[in-house]
């Protein structure tokens, strides 16, 4: 009887594994690809395909999403800071002024100062980034929207007599407005922004427009909105929405201000009928016609102060 050996040889084993073995590194590495691209997370807004960003601007990007996005990005978030893609912000703020905000911060509010984390080269390129994405969002190029001269007041004001006039009985603009915590007097300073930092946030011509127009630009934040709710009531004030502890907005709620400025409301967008917003501001649209041209020039020169 003749026995055959079904014994496979060594070199048949070795390659056979092998040939396995490689085959599950492959699955393996295909597998860890697919599911990385599944969790990669985009470091800037997407931009246009019909836009092309040069490279200082796509750094800019990057240096936004790392220090701004929390606090800026596309929301307002209830107002802790400001929408700074929004179009209105490209006119009436400077290169000069988002440069020394970010640089130097804000004291007393949340905006801290990255002049001790960023080189001035990365500062520029976040401006650069705010301004393309604001002139963007606005449909006009950059040079289109920089102004051509720049303004200056055609006579000399009087700081003291303009801080007079601010903080008056009279004039009022201290009841809805602070100055390094002076002001805001039965209103919780929440009714109007703050004025600290104005001269260096904002140019003299958006100021200027801000006083004998103040409806011309209300900042997101501050908007008044009046609801009417489905059991009859009217109610105006300043409006904010709610959002998470995962920054996501709240879409069956709105919160409104009353117009002490003390007490947020909230209600429920089931329980409201309508919306609309308010004929007339809060603040007054008529100092063209009470301050003489003297006043006027001391509250600018006051105003121009506060940086």
């Amino acid at each position: 009887m003749m026995y055959y050996s079904t014994r496979v040889p060594t070199s048949t084993v070795r390659i056979t594994w092998g040939i396995l073995l490689l085959s599950l590194g492959l699955s393996l590495f295909f597998f860890s690809v697919v599911n990385a691209q599944n969790l990669e997370v985009d470091i800037a807004p997407e931009a246009p395909r019909d836009v092309s960003y040069d490279e200082d601007v796509i750094d800019g990007a990057f240096y936004f999403r790392l220090m701004c996005w929390n606090c800026h990005a596309q929301q307002t978030r209830g107002g802790r800071a400001p929408d700074l893609f929004k179009p209105q912000w490209l006119y009436g703020w400077t290169d000069d002024g988002i440069f020394q905000t970010v640089f130097n911060g804000l004291p007393g509010t949340e905006m801290q100062k990255f002049g001790s984390k960023l080189s001035d080269e990365a500062i520029n390129m976040i401006v650069g980034y705010i301004r393309s994405e604001q002139a963007k969002a606005a449909g006009v190029s950059l040079e289109e929207a920089k102004p051509t001269q720049d303004w200056t007041p055609y006579m000399e004001g009087d700081v003291k007599a303009g801080e007079a006039i601010f903080f008056s009985e009279g004039y009022a603009c201290g009841k809805c407005h602070t100055v390094h915590g002076r002001g805001a007097t039965g209103t919780g300073s929440e009714i109007g922004p703050d004025m600290t930092y104005v001269a260096r946030t904002r140019s003299p011509q958006f100021i200027v427009e801000s006083i004998l127009n103040p409806r011309a630009y209300i900042a997101p934040e501050y908007e008044m909105i009046t609801i009417f709710t489905k059991d009859g009531q009217e109610i105006t004030g300043r409006k904010r929405h709610q959002y998470d502890h995962r920054d996501r907005l709240d879409p069956e709620t709105i919160q409104l201000l009353d117009t002490s400025g003390k007490l947020w409301t909230t209600y429920l967008i089931k329980d409201i009928r309508s919306t609309s917003v308010p004929q007339a501001g809060v603040m007054p649209e008529n100092f063209a016609d009470i301050l003489s041209v003297k006043q006027m020039h001391d509250l600018l020169a006051y105003l121009f102060t506060l940086k």
